[in-house]
C-alpha cells in the first residue's frame, strides 16, 4: 500500500511541475517570479 501511495505522490509532483512550466512557456496566468501555491491547498490524508 506505501508503494502505491508515494507512487501517487510522485505524479502528482511531477504533473505539478509540468503544468507550472507548461503555463510559464505560454505565459498564460503565471507572471515572472510568481511561486506556486498550490501546496498550501494540498492535503495528504492516510486512512489505515
Amino acid at each position: 500500500m506505501e508503494k502505491g501511495f508515494l507512487d501517487k505522490v510522485e505524479d502528482n509532483a511531477a504533473i505539478r511541475i509540468w503544468s507550472e512550466k507548461t503555463q510559464q512557456e505560454k505565459c498564460d496566468s503565471l507572471t515572472k517570479g510568481y511561486m506556486s501555491k498550490l501546496w498550501d491547498f494540498t492535503r495528504i490524508i492516510i486512512l489505515l
